[in-house]
């Protein structure tokens, strides 16, 4: 066994020895110059902290020019939401047919029309006001008051408009319909509105009855079918609002109800609700 022992290395050529260099490193040729040794990475400065590296890079945008970057970035935006919405809207024309675009473009003419006209109207009311006679400002406070007791529903009305009867013998309509109807035609430019003898006003509120009965609760009084509907205002606006693809006839006739409209030249709205006096709002002005 003693002849299979590895001898020891001798003295000179240990591992480590002096002069022997790194391990593992090759012999320098004679006459070769040693590589410099290795540089320590220089510490941080005395007194700089972390919070100075802030200063660098992105951090150094601050002040005037972080504003308006941000600014920038606010209008892209912006920018980027009217333009998918301007496109989803887009979307709905394109499928639209012809004589819905015109149907269309008719209304928004006449509304256009109607708020010019309302426009004029206010101006010419208040130079009277401002500039007019006691006698020329009372009969100008006389019509507005008139006005007035209309929108709000206090004194019978008259004018042209639209005759609405909804027939649902088998309960298949709820509140939310004649919610739907009420809304449009305002969209659509009426004056005054009257739902089951009922005066809608600005307080008006539809809610289906409790369990077991049927009809709609309008401001808690309880209306069966038919549901007759009296719109005063521009009968071809208001019929076109009606009778638009996709709008309250349609919806009203796919539910299984029955539908049926006719233009007046003359309508009565003899409904009324009683003045209210409020409890917490005021004229500013007091």
């Amino acid at each position: 066994m003693a002849d299979r022992e590895e001898q020891a290395p001798a003295p000179d050529e240990a591992v480590g020895a002096p002069g022997a260099g790194p391990v593992g490193a090759a012999a320098l040729p004679e006459g070769a110059t040693p590589p410099p040794p290795a540089q320590p990475v220089p510490a941080d400065p005395p007194g700089r902290s972390p919070a100075d590296y802030h200063e660098s890079s992105l951090w150094r945008w601050r002040g005037t020019s972080s504003l308006v970057v941000g600014l920038l970035f606010a209008v892209l935006g912006l920018l980027f939401v009217a333009g998918a919405q301007a496109f989803r809207g887009g979307d709905v024309l394109d499928n639209a047919r012809p004589a819905d675009l015109v149907q269309i473009l008719d209304s928004l003419e006449q509304e256009n029309d109607r708020l010019r006209q309302e426009q004029l109207r206010l101006q010419a009311e208040l130079g009277v006001l401002t500039s007019g006679t006691s006698e020329q400002a009372l009969a100008a406070a006389e019509r507005r008051l008139e006005a007035l007791e209309v929108l709000a529903g206090t004194e019978p009305v008259r004018g042209p408009g639209i005759r609405m009867v909804i027939r649902d013998p088998q309960g298949v309509l709820g509140a939310n319909d004649l919610l739907d109807a009420v809304q449009e035609l305002r969209d659509a430019g009426a004056e005054s509105i009257e739902v089951a003898q009922q005066r809608v006003v600005v307080d008006t509120w539809f809610s289906d009855p409790p369990e077991g009965e049927s009809g709609v609760l309008i401001s808690g009084e309880l209306r069966g079918s038919p549901y007759t509907v009296l719109a005063i205002g521009d009968p071809q606006t208001l019929a076109t609002a009606m009778e638009i693809p996709g709008g309250v006839a349609d919806s009203v006739r796919t539910a299984g109800a029955q539908f049926e409209l006719d233009r007046r030249d003359e309508l009565d709205i003899t409904a009324t609700v009683p003045l209210g006096t409020p409890d917490y709002a005021e004229p500013a002005g007091r």
